[in-house]
């Protein structure tokens, strides 16, 4: 996955990797660090596959529109890539 947000062959994606992420410069991370909030690593950008937020995600889980996750660990959920293929197909 790039800025450009392409979907790889297989496997699996995150939430970040699906809605898309605001850039966070290392200025603004090394302020985050210092308050104690936000993100705390600069990190580049990535355009969003679906330009929606991550409460509109999740509802829309919950009312059949975009697929369930997968738990990779008790903290870690991810989509694969082949369903997200399938909504990307669905909305085109």
């Amino acid at each position: 996955m790039n800025s450009r947000n392409e979907l790889p062959g297989d496997g699996y994606v995150r939430l970040h990797q699906i809605i898309g992420q605001r850039e966070i410069t290392e200025e603004q991370a090394a302020a985050n660090r210092k308050a104690g909030r936000g993100p705390r690593v600069a990190r580049p950008a990535i355009t969003p596959l679906f330009p929606i937020s991550r409460a509109g995600w999740y509802a829309g889980i919950k009312k059949g529109i975009y697929p369930p996750p997968v738990k990779l660990s008790e903290r870690i959920a991810a989509w694969p890539v082949d369903s997200i293929r399938a909504l990307l197909d669905r909305h085109a």
